[in-house]
């Protein structure tokens, strides 16, 4: 008698939307560079720690599909601000 819980329960949107792992991961990227920019990290420290979070959350898996497209995603973020650099916040235009 096989037990309910030996058969995966997974909702069928999430089978047909192979894409939405991608899409999280994206949004994280996204994030994490907004919040480094916003605690004054350099562009090019930003890229490397992400870059380094990347590698060691899929050390196991292989090569992570979204780590060549950090360089992209900070970029827009920090493009995003006007200043390009990240830095300590101020109130001058």
């Amino acid at each position: 008698m096989p037990f309910p819980w030996y058969k995966p329960d997974i909702p069928q949107e999430l089978e047909t939307r192979p894409d939405r792992a991608q899409q999280m991961y994206m949004r994280e990227l996204r994030e994490r560079a907004a919040l480094l920019m916003r605690l004054g990290y350099s562009r090019d420290d930003t890229l490397a720690r992400l870059r380094g979070n990347i590698r060691w959350d899929f050390e196991l898996q292989g090569r992570a599909p979204h780590l060549d497209r950090v360089q992209e995603v900070v970029g827009a973020v920090y493009d995003a601000r006007g200043l390009g650099g990240g830095g300590t916040p101020s109130l001058e235009a």
